[in-house]
């Protein structure tokens, strides 16, 4: 009886010490919590009270990986730069939190993390693409050339290291999205999305130009967008529209309205190098999935087209037409009197000059080309930093690994393109596929007009955006047998 006794109220103090120790513990806690919201105070004031709300969407958007891809490409999508005049505000998207961390580096970065975080709760082997592997280990290697280099030429290393956050977009973000869990109607649903969304895009772009908040061209009108990401969503949409129509697919009727306002707001941007990429790639997209007759008609009106634009080069018209203007630029006589044009010749000359310096390590992410092969007309702000044609642009910020990358890169999504297209069945995924082998094509010309591919962090997100969704069709169709060459079956709904 009495051991029973000494053995209860033993229980009973180990009960209350055990008590105890929780108390200190969430005491610790709570005081540490309060020290450190004492000391966000003191740093942000207000801002502070935020912290643990960010924390709490933080924590929410890590457990759902799609949720946080979607909402990071569709902030992209949505919010412009400060060339943008409807909605200046969305721009601060773009700029810095915590010294050289963007936001936008906040949400790919959780957005990739989210990913990786599924993939190893579902305890499966990390899926990369096969025709991407080894341009994005290439360029994995050139990016830490590049760091020793930068660093070897007197930059801070962590300065260096997120200088190269825009190559980190196009190294992660393809293979985060192609290791998301979703099946083929899920991509569906968000093709159907694009084109909703890119039909509002267009729309905000010609209220922009009717409000006359856009930048301005010649004087005498607006543009509707003039940063590429807008105009590169609203062309890929159309050469996917154009790829299901070409193919015999059913369209519904409201596709027609939303295809014209796309090509308002394309033409009306007056950017000459989408222009050209994107005459190239509707003629890519009738050929590869339109039957023989519509590529006959295809013919007849490229020539009809290609006499028009040398007609208006090269006769002499008296109009304040912006669009007609900008025609008249794209004659190849007519580029010496451009300023800019001239510009671009005499900066890709000094860009080659400085390569054969450097051709093997290159000179660095952060270090501005110095040479004067040939006398600069005009000097821009941080123009020595950049140059017009992204294939120089590797090379000459990441050696020869860089352009090996780059070439990789693009030739890679080429094919990554053509076997999505070959291994899917349905319709709507074929057409995205041809639509998006004939965009990558069209991007190679666009990078010889100005660098995008890994430059412009926007274009680039909906880039890797674009190829990671091909990589998880092609897993999806991986174990099927190859489908036949035509785009859909005639008969095909």
């Amino acid at each position: 009886m009495a051991v029973s006794s000494w053995v209860a109220r033993a229980g009973e103090g180990g009960s209350i010490m055990r008590a105890l120790r929780e108390q200190l513990v969430i005491a610790s806690a709570l005081g540490v919590a309060l020290l450190l919201m004492a000391a966000l105070f003191a740093k942000l004031g207000l801002l502070a009270l935020l912290v643990p709300v960010g924390l709490a969407a933080a924590a929410f958007l890590l457990q759902r990986p799609l949720l946080t891809v979607l909402l990071t490409v569709t902030l992209v999508a949505l919010c412009e730069g400060p060339s943008f005049g409807l909605f200046t505000f969305t721009a601060k998207l773009y700029g810095q939190l915590y010294r050289d961390i963007s936001r936008l580096d906040v949400l790919v970065g959780m957005a990739v993390v989210a990913v990786f975080l599924d993939v190893l709760r579902r305890r499966e082997r990390l899926y990369v693409p096969r025709p991407l592997a080894l341009p994005l280990s290439i360029l994995f290697l050139a990016m830490i050339v590049a760091v020793i280099t930068g660093q070897a030429a007197g930059e801070k290393l962590r300065f260096v290291i997120f200088s190269e956050h825009i190559l980190a977009y196009l190294l992660l973000l393809p293979i985060a999205v192609a290791n998301l869990e979703i099946d083929e109607a899920t991509i569906k649903k968000l093709l159907v999305g694009v084109v909703a969304f890119s039909a509002l895009k267009a729309l905000l772009g010609l209220i922009e130009i009717a409000g006359h908040y856009g930048q301005a061209i010649y004087g005498t009108a607006t543009l509707t967008y003039y940063e590429p990401a807008a105009n590169w969503l609203i062309m890929v949409t159309m050469f996917g529209l154009l790829a299901a129509r070409s193919s015999g697919m059913r369209l519904p009727r409201w596709t027609a309205p939303v295809s014209a306002l796309l090509l308002a707001s394309f033409v009306l941007s007056y950017r000459r190098s989408f222009w050209i990429a994107g005459v190239l790639g509707l003629v890519l997209v009738v050929i590869v999935a339109g039957s023989q007759r519509g590529r006959r008609t295809l013919l007849i009106s490229g020539l009809l087209l290609a006499g028009a634009v040398w007609a208006a080069g090269s006769i002499a018209v008296e109009s304040q037409s912006p669009i007609i203007r900008r025609v008249e630029s794209l004659n190849p006589s007519r580029l010496e009197n451009n300023a800019q044009d001239e510009y671009r010749l005499d900066e890709e000359a000094n860009v080659i000059a400085e390569i054969g310096k450097n051709p093997i390590t290159g000179i660095g992410i952060t270090t501005p080309w110095h040479a004067t092969a040939q006398p600069l007309a005009v000097e821009h702000a941080e123009g020595r930093l950049y140059t017009h044609f992204a294939a120089l642009w590797y090379w000459l910020k990441m050696g020869i690994l860089g352009l090996v990358a780059y070439l990789g890169i693009i030739i890679g999504s080429l094919v990554l393109a053509w076997q999505a297209w070959h291994r899917s069945t349905d319709a709507m995924l074929r057409a995205f596929a041809v639509a998006s082998l004939c965009a990558v094509a069209s991007l190679a010309v666009l990078d010889g007009t100005a660098s995008f591919t890994g430059v412009d962090a926007r274009l680039t997100v909906l880039l890797a955006f674009q190829l990671g969704l091909l990589g998880r069709m092609l897993r999806i169709g991986a174990t099927r047998p190859v489908a036949s060459a035509a785009l859909v079956p005639r008969s095909g709904g």
